[in-house]
């Protein structure tokens, strides 16, 4: 009899597959609420009222709308954000030619900040979807990463409404936890870590400190470069978790604006090279083996980085 896997729903949230992963769940008897939740919220279009006044609950409306337009009823991505730049841009009152990066940033923005919240637009693996919060507590941390240690500047956020659309689309069960926007502050999801977690120490700490170091030195790296060399760093440092398995399960190369799919197909295809093992026996391999293996794609990576970038 077939296992729930959540590395397969993850991976399937991720790419973006809200499809899939709905019939993935459907296969599994203790999942069926899950299943009617997603019905009621994609089928049915019963969506959420935050707790929020009326405008900006209409401003994320039409995010909502922009979920099931393009990961339900998968529009092609362009049309769903331009359907998404016209309900904003309607209920602001604003020029409906103004570009979504106007749109968001200083006006959606404006709008929320004015009831005492931050927010943040602009793309996640190449879909819309805002992070908005209510309250921020800066903290520095000593990172060490392959190329050496440096410190950090991480920005705890709490209070949140919204969670970006891959939290929307699981019902909070997957979450981006953090992100590095180039200025060398690393952002944290506080409620998405235990502190003291590896989870929390490597796939936060050092992976948005990869970020921010390549960033600093290679402004323009693309986003698949960028999550590559991260989840790479991720795969050095690990020791308790099976992230090369996770990663596999996430690789994905259907969308060229999802960093994080591509990057994991990389990582899966150089350790296959490598190891001369297919992904099926990936979870039978030693951390050791997988540590080594990618530190050793992470070297290759910092000369092509080099010869790409520099």
């Amino acid at each position: 009899m077939e296992e729930y896997n959540h590395s397969v729903y993850r991976g399937l949230i991720i790419k973006g597959c809200l499809k899939e992963a709905m019939a993935y769940c459907g296969r599994f008897p203790q999942h069926q609420e899950l299943l009617e939740k997603y019905e009621a919220r994609f089928q049915q279009e019963k969506y959420l009222s935050y707790a929020v006044c009326p405008k900006l609950n209409q401003l994320l409306l039409a995010y909502q709308k922009y979920c099931r337009d393009v990961f339900y009823l998968e529009q092609a991505p362009e049309k769903a954000a331009a359907a998404l730049r016209q309900r904003l841009a309607s209920l602001l009152g604003l020029d409906k030619s103004l570009s979504m990066e106007d749109l968001e940033e200083k006006e959606a923005a404006k709008a929320f900040a004015a009831e005492g919240f931050h927010f943040l637009g602009g793309k996640t693996s190449g879909y819309y979807g805002p992070y908005i919060w209510k309250t921020e507590e800066l903290k520095r941390y000593a990172v060490q990463l392959p190329e050496g240690e440096q410190e950090y500047p991480v920005k705890f956020l709490d209070g949140f409404v919204f969670q970006g659309w891959m939290d929307y689309i699981s019902f909070g069960i997957v979450r981006t936890g953090g992100w590095s926007n180039g200025d060398g502050l690393i952002h944290c999801v506080k409620p998405a870590y235990n502190l003291e977690s590896e989870s929390f120490q490597v796939s936060l700490l050092k992976h948005e400190a990869q970020h921010a170091a390549d960033l600093a030195r290679y402004p323009d790296m693309s986003n698949e470069d960028l999550e590559y060399r991260a989840k790479l760093v991720e795969l050095v440092y690990s020791k308790e978790r099976d992230l090369l398995t996770s990663f596999a399960q996430q690789a994905g190369d259907r969308n060229k604006a999802n960093g994080h799919a591509r990057a994991a197909a990389r990582i899966a295809a150089g350790m296959e090279r490598l190891l001369g093992r297919k992904r099926e026996c990936f979870p039978a391999l030693p951390h050791e083996e997988v540590m080594a293996a990618a530190g050793t794609l992470f070297a290759e990576s910092c000369w092509e980085m080099a010869e790409k970038y520099g």
